[in-house]
C-alpha cells in the first residue's frame, strides 16, 4: 500500500498544481467568471455556470491538494484527514475528480494504511 499512497500524494500534487493553473488561466483568459458563462450560452443556461462552478472548484482546492499530497509523501497524520476530505471534495469534478477523489478515498481509508503513519516516530510529542 505504501506504492498507492505514494501514487496518490503525486496524483494530489499533480493534479492540484495542473488544476489550479488552468483552471485560472482558463478564467482570466475568458475575461473571469462572467466572461466564462457567456462563452458556454449558445449550449444552455445551465451549463455556463456549471464550467464557473467546476473552475472555482478547482482553483479552491489546488493549495489543500498540494499540501496534503506533499504530507502524504512525509506520511504525516494530519495529511491523512485532510485528504479524505479533499478527495470527498474532488469527486464533484467530473471525470479526473471523480477517479482522483474514489482512488484516494480507497488507498486513504484501507487498513493496509494505517501503520504507514503509526510508525512514523514523531518527535513532536
Amino acid at each position: 500500500m505504501a506504492i498507492h499512497l505514494r501514487a496518490l500524494a503525486i496524483a494530489l500534487i499533480a493534479m492540484g498544481i495542473g488544476g489550479g493553473l488552468f483552471s485560472l488561466i482558463w478564467m482570466i483568459a475568458s475575461g473571469g467568471p462572467s466572461g466564462l458563462v457567456n462563452a458556454f450560452s449558445d449550449l444552455s443556461s445551465v451549463i455556463g455556470p456549471m464550467v464557473v462552478g467546476i473552475v472555482f472548484l478547482n482553483i479552491f482546492l489546488a493549495v489543500p491538494m498540494v499540501m496534503t499530497g506533499m504530507g502524504l509523501l512525509r506520511a504525516q497524520g494530519w495529511a491523512r484527514t485532510m485528504g479524505m476530505v479533499v478527495c470527498a471534495l474532488a469527486i464533484i469534478n467530473v471525470p479526473l475528480g471523480s477517479m482522483l477523489g474514489g482512488y484516494g478515498l480507497w488507498v486513504l481509508t484501507s487498513l493496509e494504511i494505517e501503520p504507514l503513519f503509526e510508525n512514523r516516530g514523531d518527535s513532536h510529542q
